[in-house]
């Protein structure tokens, strides 16, 4: 299954829940924005590229960009319209791959939360860092997160824990092959008594943080910042001016 089908079809109606409190989780993105002094200086247009509920998008908003927050599920961004009311954000149903569907000039792209170790191959992922270097002026800033996957798990490290509660209780299991890993996302929730199993899978690309370091170089970007923050890569990069 691809990721969107994967979303659509599972991971999109418990997302939510699976991150966790929205607040707090947005509270350490706009932190992290700031830290790394992310604020308008131009245009202050912002494109928020895989949005899912918001956690970027309304933490940008809050820090005076105009947003266009990007998905493919349907089911997401309408929580994030929910939570973006009288927000300078618009949403826009497409995916990321297609960048004509979202090309417009802005001074800030992100695409975080290990959204971009969705995309299906390295040649996708280094033909839309060019494209997104071109939506970008000089100076203007690219924003990445994501999880290396190149070290690879064995044994019961491959069976992550990710939240429980009563009548409901998700987990991982990973899956290792060239070039990526699939992803196995095993839901639990007690209907009537019952417990129900629900499993669905998608592939994440092996992105390993260096080679990501020379894919922004070499579509032109300089790289700023580089924090692990939860295990998770956060990149802030640069167009050449």
């Amino acid at each position: 299954m691809n990721a969107k089908d994967h979303y659509d079809n599972h991971l999109a109606a418990f997302y939510a829940w699976m991150t966790g409190n929205f607040e707090t989780k947005q509270q350490e993105q706009e932190a992290y924005f700031t830290r790394k002094h992310i604020t308008p200086s131009g245009n202050r247009v912002a494109i928020d590229l895989g949005a899912g509920h918001g956690l970027q998008t309304i933490s940008l908003a809050n820090l005076g960009f105009t947003v266009f927050a990007v998905d493919f599920n349907q089911h997401l961004l309408s929580e994030l319209n929910a939570r973006a009311k009288g927000m300078p954000v618009r949403t826009i149903l497409a995916n990321l791959t297609n960048s004509a569907q979202y090309a417009m000039d802005a001074e800030l792209i992100t695409c975080m939360g290990d959204t971009l170790t969705h995309l299906e191959s390295i040649q996708q992922v280094t033909a839309l860092l060019e494209q997104w270097q071109l939506m970008l002026p000089a100076g203007g800033k690219l924003v990445l997160s994501f999880r290396d996957l190149t070290q690879e798990l064995h044994g019961e490290e491959r069976f992550i824990p990710v939240r429980a509660e009563d009548e409901r209780i998700h987990s991982c299991f990973l899956e290792y092959f060239p070039g990526f890993v699939r992803v196995f996302d095993v839901l639990m929730e007690k209907v009537n008594g019952q417990w129900i199993q629900k499993v669905s899978s998608y592939q994440k690309l092996r992105l390993g943080i260096e080679q990501v370091k020379m894919m922004l170089t070499a579509a032109g970007f300089t790289v700023r910042d580089h924090e692990v923050i939860a295990r998770m890569h956060y990149l802030v990069a640069e167009k050449h001016k």
